[in-house]
């Protein structure tokens, strides 16, 4: 009976082996299972065919940042050639006129009764020779009169006429800031320093003193209220 079992055992075992090795091989042939990849993702970042060129990205750049005012202003004046706070460089339009240099009298040209003056000047003297010492008059003008029309050269602080002899007529003083040559007397100053420069005049009235000289006549008319001379002027005394 034993003698029988044996051989059919193991007759079978390699047929069971042979069954367990195709088994086996059976289970590594087949497919391994592969991750689930959803394709969505991938519709999502490539909606474009796989031919046609990706588009373009547009970097937007910073926009400007407004100008101040103070800005712009620097700007324009480094285009003209400096910064703003030194404009040295700047060209400057040309004054227009130079200012003129105020007259000086000389002591030896002053007012005295023996050689009576104004400016500095002598009744009679030549039209050239006034013109050459004062230089050109800022205003020119006649003055109408029946026998003899005077030519009136303006030099703004003082004004000088001329007969129709081009002699020296009369001279007028307009202002404060000149010195007419009265031994340090100015307009605006008062009656008192007149006087006391000048001495005792031959008229003295509330509006007038007058000093008559060598065939002229040195006016100085008088602001009654202030008590101050308001104009000088020196003329024939006819």
């Amino acid at each position: 009976m034993n003698n029988l079992i044996r051989p059919l055992i193991l007759g079978c075992v390699p047929v069971a082996i042979a069954s367990l090795l195709a088994a086996g091989c059976q289970k590594s042939s087949a497919p391994s299972v592969q991750p689930t990849i959803d394709s969505s993702i991938h519709l999502q970042s490539h909606s474009a065919t796989p031919n046609s060129t990706p588009p373009a990205i547009v970097i937007a750049a910073p926009s400007a940042a407004p100008k101040s005012e103070d800005t712009i202003t620097k700007h324009e004046a480094q285009v003209a050639g400096t910064s703003k706070g030194d404009l040295t460089d700047i060209p400057q339009s040309p004054v227009s006129a130079k200012a003129t240099a105020k007259p000086k009298i000389k002591a030896e040209d002053a007012y005295q009764q023996e050689k009576p003056t104004l400016m500095g000047l002598k009744l009679g003297s030549n039209k050239n020779v006034v013109l050459d010492r004062f230089g050109k008059a800022k205003k020119q003008f006649i003055m109408d009169e029946d026998t003899d029309p005077i030519q009136v050269y303006d030099f703004i602080d003082f004004s000088v006429g001329f007969n129709k002899k081009d002699t020296l007529e009369f001279v007028d003083v307009h202002t404060a800031e000149i010195d007419p040559g009265l031994r340090g007397l100015h307009l605006g100053q008062k009656v008192q320093d007149a006087i006391a420069i000048l001495g005792k005049p031959d008229t003295n009235t509330t509006y007038v003193l007058s000093y008559k000289s060598q065939g002229t006549l040195l006016k100085l008319d008088i602001d009654p209220k202030e008590n101050t001379i308001q104009s000088i002027k020196l003329f024939a005394d006819r």
